[in-house]
């Protein structure tokens, strides 16, 4: 009889958001058959569900900031300034006001140079706003055109969300950096769980087989193959006679 070896699969390698997927599919596919496994089995099938619980658990609030929902708001109220700019510009070029309309030429020309903010990527848009800010700051024409359409505020408004968004922002970043720290803290012993179960599972599928345990083996089987793929290189789990391969 053939010896059964699992494919090649590196957990340590992969990404938070792949680890965890093949942990929780892996334990998912066990449970029906945990009535055919032994008490090592069992064993190593609790610790591993232990283990990847609380990976799982900062894996998940990773993803989460307390955050997103303000930057939304602000996101879109720091557009919606900058859309009143441009709209009541655009409604005065062709003003029968020659003072308007001379103010409204002026403001289009710079605006146009940073027409295309409301595509940018929304980190990006907030240095392109806050360049935009700085050169309207310091050029005595641009703030009395704002001034003769009654502007200002307005302007005074892009200029207040926006630095509102980047503090926050920068917060958020600071924030997932944090998670993303405690969740790579707990990796280590999910991924040692994983091995260890693993094992466990390619020795009962040796030594004392049965038509469960193969059928059980070959479907953790499959997701190695799928998660090797992903950015696995190497072999957690060492042959039974202890080899190095």
């Amino acid at each position: 009889m053939s010896k059964l070896e699992f494919s090649p699969l590196y957990a340590s390698s992969l990404s938070i958001n792949d680890a965890f997927p093949l942990f929780k599919t892996s334990i998912e596919v066990t449970v029906p058959y945990r009535i055919y496994l032994g008490p090592v089995e069992h064993a190593a099938l609790d610790q591993f569900v232990t283990y990847n619980a609380a990976f799982g658990k900062q894996a998940n609030k990773s993803k989460k900031s307390a955050f997103s929902n303000d930057l939304k708001v602000l996101e879109k109220e720091r557009m919606s300034f900058w859309s009143e700019v441009n709209r009541i510009t655009n409604s005065y070029i062709k003003s029968a006001d020659p003072t308007k309309k001379a103010a409204a030429e002026i403001l289009e020309a710079f605006l146009y140079l940073y027409s295309s903010v409301e595509d940018l990527p929304l980190n990006s848009k907030t240095g392109t706003i806050t360049e935009l800010m700085g050169k309207y700051r310091v050029n005595i024409s641009l703030q009395q055109a704002a001034a003769t359409m009654g502007l200002e505020s307005s302007f005074a408004g892009i200029e207040i969300k926006n630095t509102a968004y980047d503090v926050l922002y920068k917060s958020r970043i600071d924030e997932s950096a944090a998670r993303e720290k405690s969740s790579t803290a707990l990796r280590p012993a999910a991924v040692a769980s994983y091995n260890q179960f693993c094992t466990a599972i390619q020795q009962s599928a040796n030594l004392t087989p049965n038509e469960y345990l193969i059928a059980l083996f070959h479907k953790l089987d499959e997701l190695r193959k799928k998660y090797h793929a992903l950015g696995g290189n190497g072999k957690d789990v060492p042959p039974v006679d202890g080899k190095a391969k």
